[in-house]
């Protein structure tokens, strides 16, 4: 570069570039890894956009200045548009991804500035280039001894005994990651199950799970929904979730002390006999909400301690495919 905006346009970009692209790879392994239904090029595309635009703007820094602004904000209206979808734009949010969108205009109009310079320009340029690859291998060498060999899920129950208690996990069917054909129930449709008309479906709340949640409906054996409620079986509570949490097919010797993270002895899998690994869901719902009681509280596989990934809330009405669930009742 042959100006000082060539240049911090450079460092700029550069640090994107090996910022999505760890995010996609660890993403993909944190989410993806495994699951059919999960392409893992899906998660490197927004990481291969910005390493093309990256290509034209350090070959023709005004053209591809030009391109980078405009993807600038078309991925900021487009992300922020998403969040206030789901309901959870906030000013707090926006601010927190503005680093990694709106910074692209600012990038962008740097390297325009750099193009208004004559001359001929190093071919050392084009090294940075090399940063977002050499990323991408690099967490793909950290994380597969940590997701490779998980152990397969279990169709039937799992009776285990935590420091929560003496549990049982419900089999493979109604009461373990039921599907809404294209798309996954919410914690709300999940807790009104029973309500009139009796299934799942957006109704309005108050919730109750523990009266009317699809986990009541469930027959003893965990294999059937029935027409009124046996109370068997329910939602599990974080404490639950974390005591069963597993590395290589046993007990992590988690514990849930409060917070966003559990204290355990190993760090947790996403494998059986509590987890599918060929499953999309990465976090379980439990059956409770937060003092405000408009969102509900999960776990995630990892309990917290590894891929950043958090025990929090999410709104009642959030469902995706990340989100699952599984039904538990106490044994004694």
């Amino acid at each position: 570069m042959k100006t000082w905006p060539g240049k911090v346009a450079t460092v700029l970009w550069t640090l994107a570039a090996g910022l999505w692209a760890y995010w996609g790879a660890a993403e993909y392994f944190f989410e993806a890894y495994g699951v059919p239904d999960s392409p893992g090029w899906a998660y490197l595309v927004p990481a291969a956009a910005l390493w093309l635009l990256g290509l034209v703007a350090l070959a023709w820094p005004r053209a591809g200045g030009t391109l980078l602004t405009l993807a600038g904000l078309a991925f900021t209206l487009w992300w922020w548009g998403l969040m206030i979808a789901r309901g959870l734009f906030g000013w707090e949010q926006a601010l927190a991804t503005a680093p990694v969108s709106l910074a692209l205009v600012l990038v962008g109009l740097l390297w325009w500035l750099e193009g208004r310079a004559r001359g001929p320009r190093s071919r050392s340029r084009f090294l940075p280039l090399a940063l977002p690859p050499a990323v991408v291998l690099g967490a793909a060498l950290f994380y597969l001894p940590y997701v490779s060999g998980r152990t397969p899920a279990s169709p039937g129950p799992w009776r285990v005994t935590t420091a929560a208690g003496e549990l049982e996990w419900a089999p493979a069917g109604p009461g373990w990651n039921l599907r809404l054909g294209p798309r996954f129930p919410s914690w709300a449709e999940l807790a009104a199950y029973g309500r009139e008309p009796r299934g799942l479906g957006e109704k309005p709340g108050p919730y109750d799970p523990a009266a009317e949640g699809l986990c009541a409906y469930l027959d003893a054996s965990g294999t059937r929904l029935l027409d009124e409620p046996v109370h068997v079986w329910r939602l599990p509570t974080r404490a639950e979730v974390v005591a069963s949490l597993v590395r290589g097919g046993a007990l992590a010797g988690c514990r849930y002390p409060g917070g966003e993270r559990a204290t355990c002895e190993r760090i947790p899998n996403k494998e059986g006999p509590l987890w599918d690994p060929a499953a999309p869901a990465v976090y379980y719902w439990t059956a409770e909400t937060t003092a405000e009681g408009d969102e509900a509280w999960y776990v995630p596989y990892s309990g917290g301690l590894r891929y950043g990934g958090r025990i929090a809330s999410q709104p009642l009405t959030w469902g995706n495919p990340r989100h699952g669930y599984r039904c538990v009742r106490r044994l004694r």
